[in-house]
């Protein structure tokens, strides 16, 4: 039994490469990493057919359910790789004595400055002046400055948090909201104003959502919040795609109800071919791509083995 080794998943690829850094502590903790490649993450069904071997996993957003879960006999630890816990079912995890681990504010900078990005973008219609540019035409779009601006943030965690220290010295008003309890003193020290969804919506000329999914959030802006937000306001997602309803959206952008939009998360990835979204020059996309900074994958990567590693 002492030479048993300890079977562990990998079903990342952003972390293969960093792997070979810690063959000597795998080897003398007797670690045997297993990598399963996949082009977005594994499904419950997959998962179930593979999960009852590993002792430990190192996963992106993997479909780790019940079901999953008591299929893993062996499982004693899951290092979830950056922040997000909603595709793992955290609590029956914790009853069954499963340890799971993630990387709480290591994507803060990366992602509230692409928020950062696509309101510059949008504001000041940098992509549509660039397609025209391109097309051989020279035309001068008249956008808006962002000082004096308000900047309503929904989600105020340590990435809405980031944001606003950013935007506050770009000279923004910022109004803040979220069902959880925000420490006072936080609040005071980022001297906002937190007021209810509804006045942010009102009042705000470029919401960011930076919450988590669950069943509070999920499709948090739909028709109904799209007709109570100021006309002509920049929405921008960098959360995760079902906090918005698409085809609420798609039909806020069609009747010219928004400035524009920046969505880096949907409800279905990889984005489909004939999602209506794509057809608007004024709804900047990228591809859940908002984390990926050299200097936050370093630390996300060294997060994940390591929180995995102590464990064994």
């Amino acid at each position: 039994m002492k030479n048993k080794k300890i079977k562990v998943m990998v079903s990342w690829s952003k972390i293969i490469p960093i792997l070979k850094n810690y063959k000597k502590i795998f080897r003398k903790k007797k670690i045997q990493i297993e990598v399963k490649k996949t082009k977005q993450h594994l499904t419950e069904y997959q998962l179930l057919k593979i999960i009852d071997k590993y002792e430990g996993i190192i996963c992106g957003d993997d479909e780790i359910t019940k079901k999953v879960i008591d299929k893993a006999k062996k499982l004693k630890v899951i290092s979830k790789w950056g922040t997000g816990l909603d595709s793992i079912n955290t609590k029956y995890a914790k009853k069954k004595k499963i340890k799971v681990y993630n990387s709480p504010g290591v994507f803060s900078d990366s992602v509230s400055q692409l928020a950062l990005g696509m309101m510059l973008v949008l504001s000041r219609k940098i992509f549509e002046n660039h397609i025209q540019v391109k097309k051989g035409y020279w035309p001068k779009p008249t956008g808006f400055s962002l000082r004096n601006k308000y900047l309503g943030i929904i989600g105020l965690g340590k990435i809405g948090q980031t944001l606003i220290l950013t935007c506050k010295g770009l000279g923004m008003k910022i109004l803040g909201n979220d069902i959880k309890k925000i420490n006072k003193r936080n609040l005071k020290k980022l001297k906002i104003k937190k007021v209810s969804k509804k006045e942010l919506l009102k009042k705000a000329d470029i919401i960011v959502l930076c919450v988590d999914l669950n069943k509070t959030s999920y499709r948090l802006i739909n028709f109904k919040e799209f007709n109570i937000m100021k006309k002509n306001a920049i929405l921008i997602n960098i959360s995760r795609g079902s906090v918005i309803h698409e085809k609420a959206l798609i039909d806020a952008l069609k009747k010219k109800k928004l400035y524009g939009a920046g969505i880096d998360v949907f409800e279905k990835e990889p984005v489909d071919s004939k999602n209506k979204l794509l057809k608007f020059e004024n709804c900047i996309l990228t591809s859940h791509n908002a984390f990926n900074t050299i200097e936050a994958l370093k630390q996300v990567n060294k997060n994940a083995v390591e929180n995995l590693i102590k464990e064994f």
